[in-house]
């Protein structure tokens, strides 16, 4: 049809592959939120995994579970974010008009 490579990728290959890259983004973004925390847990690090090994150390519960309302809240927020940015990006595919609950 007279398409070069760079109209090719964008106008065709990128559309195709985009629901399987988001997908992709929303199942990874909270995975790696979880790895992150872990990891900081795991590695003493100053941030929340850090504080939740302190308050756990010490035996603050409710540090515990304020931490890990946050990494909840955090997560909740991520997978929303990803569904909308879907949401608006794949406006032309059939995903897009399906509600998404949360």
């Amino acid at each position: 049809m007279g398409a070069g490579e760079r109209a090719l990728m964008w106008h065709v290959m990128l559309p195709a592959a985009l629901p399987q890259i988001l997908t992709g983004l929303q199942v990874a973004l909270p995975l790696s939120l979880i790895v992150a925390v872990v990891a900081e847990m795991a590695m003493g690090g100053y941030g929340l995994g850090g504080a939740m090994m302190t308050a756990s150390r010490f035996a603050d519960s409710r540090g515990v579970f304020a931490g890990i309302v946050e990494i909840a809240g955090v997560g909740f927020c991520l997978v929303k974010a990803m569904a909308i940015l879907r949401r608006r990006l794949l406006v032309w595919h059939q995903e897009a008009s399906d509600e998404i609950v949360i």
